[in-house]
């Protein structure tokens, strides 16, 4: 332990990669949300156009750039296989690990720093985060660099505050708005709540906004000229301003929806801290005015974080993940006289995820998956045939076979299902083919789920005999 100790980076990057990285193979790309970002950065690499996401053959705005970028990039250089896909985010969470080591040791310690290290990585979100493919890994590192650099430029070095608008830019080029908001918010509020609005004419404001405009800037204002409000209206329109005022998921609009995922996704940690913050107030030992600047910064940022997106109407358990960086910190703060047992829990955590890698959570992405048709497709002479799927659509098929794969609807739905205006239609993005056209064309693939009651498929079938090809796992194929 003491050699551990000795090389904490190291130490700390070699365990959150075998984490991290564990299995990663086994794991296939699911939907919907790891299958958009999977096969848009292989249409990226293919189409060699790396300034416009595209999906299925047209312009996608769903998310900035810089995600996929570094999905391309690693399908480039290890092709487009699954370990490929969930590479960037192991990197980048063992990446947020080391930062929030070296920047909780540089403020606290380092006792404090290590256990911070261990108790994020070790959490079950972060686990997962750092190996899906989707954008929260590097949402995460950077708005908790922004968060960092605005504490290191107040209590140190002014020259700190432009690290901060660095960061804010990387992180709009991730998600977008929310990149600079939410961490200039929080910023404000300790600066408001510190009495200290005078420090506002310190921190490089207009040389830090062209700075941070120069980086992100270059890209959303490219996107702009290209594509003009096309553009605005899909990214600015529906991806923000219609994800912030209507729910895309109305079952997730419980009050005490971030609570369930705060206990689930820091876990096994989640329950440490109420319990503390309890213990310390029933003795008469918590007050905000005493703690360190740095504690009251990261509190009123894990704060800012859970109060903003409660707010927001869409819901996603991803969304407060950012805020771990507050909570990893001040939960090392809490428990640094118990050095011992964290590292032993974080240990043991990490042992359970990487078994459960290999054993349970590959059957379960399968599951999630349409790997399996997908694959069968890649192998089956498919020209003069038209595919289409049936029941649920499966990115991930498009993405593991390289084939257009149609979604057959009635024909009487088809127009009132296609992206159009401030609507959720807007991910409706893939090919639609009319199950009447269906009916009509001699060479058709048919992907239904196994045992499918529709009533589509006993008319197919009964307007002309197909052979019925089962697929293992969750899907038959019927050929004609």
């Amino acid at each position: 332990m003491k050699t551990i100790r000795n090389h904490p980076y190291v130490s700390l990057l070699l365990f959150t990669l075998v984490l991290y990285l564990a299995g990663n193979q086994l794991l296939a790309v699911t939907d919907t949300a790891e299958s958009n970002y999977a096969l848009t950065a292989k249409e990226m690499v293919l189409s060699g156009n790396w300034i416009s996401p595209q999906i299925y053959g047209r312009f996608w705005y769903d998310k900035p750039i810089f995600y996929y970028w570094e999905l391309a990039l690693s399908f480039t250089l290890f092709g487009f296989n699954e370990m490929a896909a969930r590479l960037p985010a192991a990197l980048l969470g063992s990446a947020s690990v080391l930062f929030t080591y070296w920047f909780a040791r540089r403020t606290y310690g380092e006792k404090t720093g290590w256990l911070a290290a261990i108790i994020l990585a070790s959490s079950v979100e972060c686990w997962i985060l750092s190996k899906a493919v989707i954008t929260d890994s590097t949402l995460f590192l950077f708005m908790s660099a922004a968060i960092a650099f605005f504490y290191l430029g107040y209590a140190e070095n002014r020259t700190y505050y432009f690290l901060c608008y660095v960061s804010a830019a990387l992180a709009v080029l991730t998600k977008g708005p929310i990149g600079i908001l939410l961490p200039g918010l929080a910023c404000f509020l300790f600066l408001l709540y510190k009495k200290d609005l005078k420090e506002m004419m310190h921190v490089h404001l207009l040389s830090g906004l062209l700075l941070f405009t120069l980086i992100a800037g270059a890209w959303y204002g490219t996107m702009c000229y290209l594509h003009g409000n096309d553009f605005l209206l899909n990214f600015i329109g529906v991806h923000n301003v219609l994800r912030a005022t209507v729910s895309e998921h109305p079952s997730h609009n419980k009050w005490y929806f971030y609570l369930i995922v705060y206990f689930a996704g820091f876990a096994p940690w989640s329950f440490f801290i109420p319990f503390s913050l309890y213990k310390r107030w029933k003795e008469k030992k918590l007050d905000l005015r005493s703690a360190h600047d740095a504690t009251q910064l990261l509190l009123i940022y894990g704060f800012v974080v859970f109060l903003f997106f409660q707010l927001v109407a869409t819901k996603y358990t991803t969304y407060t993940f950012p805020a771990l960086f507050s909570f990893s910190i001040i939960t090392a703060l809490l428990y640094k006289k118990q050095d011992f047992r964290i590292e032993k829990a974080g240990l043991a955590c990490g042992l359970v995820y990487t078994v459960l890698a290999v054993t349970v959570a590959p059957s379960i992405m399968l599951n999630h998956s349409g790997k399996e048709i997908g694959e069968a497709l890649a192998h089956m002479d498919t020209t003069h045939k038209t595919i289409a799927f049936l029941d649920d659509y499966r990115t991930s098929a498009v993405f593991y076979s390289g084939k257009t794969i149609y979604r057959a609807e009635p024909e009487d739905k088809i127009a009132s299902m296609k992206p159009g205006g401030l609507s959720w239609n807007a991910k409706n993005v893939m090919p639609f083919i009319s199950e009447e056209k269906l009916l009509k064309d001699p060479n058709v693939l048919l992907i239904t789920r196994n045992h499918s009651t529709s009533p589509f498929l006993v008319t197919y079938n009964e307007a002309e005999k197909a052979d019925r090809i089962s697929i293992p796992g969750q899907y038959t194929l019927w050929v004609r």
